[in-house]
């Protein structure tokens, strides 16, 4: 199974990769991949989920993306990743989009984190 995942990893990566300085690599079981650093996808098993905000999440629902979801401590979380349909990821005229979207995405989260963290307490904040 192990080998299986692997060799999903590596022909996703090398669909990503012509479209920007992206990047893979393994964490928690599965694999990240990244645009100039910053994270955008995760492998799951054998699906891909691209990380979604309020710009892209629309794109996602006429085909039906299911979110990632794993077993929390006492309830099942929901994570901001949704599955990237198979007809995205073998078109190259979409698919550069779509990453972007998905970068874009993870950039958001991280600026609105850091700003909520110096509202809440700016004196950890230098």
């Amino acid at each position: 199974m192990k080998e299986l995942i692997k060799k999903r990893y590596e022909t996703i990566l090398s669909l990503l990769m012509p479209h920007g300085p992206i990047t893979g690599r393994a964490m928690f079981g599965g694999y990240g991949f990244y645009y100039d650093k910053v994270i955008f996808g995760i492998l799951v098993g054998e699906t891909l989920y691209l990380r979604v905000g309020e710009t892209n999440a629309k794109d996602y629902e006429p085909y039906g993306s299911e979110p990632f979801v794993y077993d929390g401590k006492n309830r099942p979380i929901v994570m901001s990743y949704l599955t990237l349909p198979d007809k995205i990821l073998h078109n190259p005229k979409l698919l550069p989009k779509w990453i972007e979207k998905a970068r874009d995405a993870s950039l958001f989260s991280r600026t609105k984190r850091k700003s909520k963290t110096h509202l809440l307490i700016p004196e950890l904040i230098i």
